[in-house]
């Protein structure tokens, strides 16, 4: 049904070591803490009715790292595919992308990272039905935060709301965006093949709860969720 995917670059160059840095009580950090969802998902999954439709679902991490590739050996569930360098260099994205659907086979392929902690297995139990449900409607979803705040470019020119109708209107009123916040996006395999992208032209997002969409990409962000973990 669907392909879990997760790339996983060694090399990060903002913080050394990103993915598998010690965080508390995680000796693989961010690595180890997504792990734990994933096995906690799958048990879900497998033992609840209401998720049988989900059952033949698999979970794929594409992986330059040895370290990853030696602490996911123990997890017989998931398929771990050597990712080349090529495919782990800084701005390959584009270029992942077409390698994503050779990998994973499932119809539906659940992109997402090791680096949105916080983002659960409820979470992606919920975003999954909220695919499922809309699915007639798009064919693409992505994770979201909504962001409905006075917006300037870098022109100084206001992108949230007409200032020559009104300068200063209420909050509510003015113009909302969504952000994608790389917890997750669910597409359908075809639109990798057919349009080498991982969205859809016109994809539908679902905004997350809380901060669960939270992604970790430098120190000031390790903080913050060692902060959290600690409560």
């Amino acid at each position: 049904m669907i392909s879990f995917f997760f790339p996983v670059r060694s090399g990060s160059k903002r913080v050394k070591n990103k993915n598998i840095r010690k965080i508390l009580n995680y000796k693989l950090g961010l690595l180890e803490i997504k792990i734990n969802h994933l096995k906690k998902l799958r048990n879900l999954i497998l033992k609840n009715k209401k998720y049988k439709i989900l059952k033949d679902s698999e979970y794929v991490f594409s992986t330059n790292c040895s370290v990853t590739k030696k602490y996911l050996s123990q997890f017989k569930w998931i398929k771990v595919f050597d990712r080349s360098e090529r495919l782990s260099a800084d701005d390959c994205l584009d270029e992942l992308v077409l390698e994503v659907p050779r990998i994973c086979k499932k119809k539906h392929i659940l992109w997402s990272h090791v680096t949105s902690p916080l983002f659960n297995e409820k979470h992606y139990l919920d975003f999954v039905t909220f695919y499922l449900k809309n699915l007639k409607k798009k064919r693409s979803c992505y994770t979201a935060d909504f962001l409905q705040k006075f917006i300037y470019n870098e022109k100084g020119q206001t992108i949230s709301h007409n200032p020559k109708k009104k300068k200063w209107p209420r909050t509510q009123d003015l113009k909302g965006f969504y952000i994608y916040n790389c917890a997750g996006i669910l597409t359908d395999r075809n639109i990798y093949i057919r349009n080498k992208n991982r969205m859809c032209d016109k994809p539908l997002p679902f905004i997350s709860s809380s901060i669960s969409g939270f992604d970790i990409d430098n120190m000031e962000d390790f903080a913050m969720l060692k902060k959290y973990l600690s409560k």
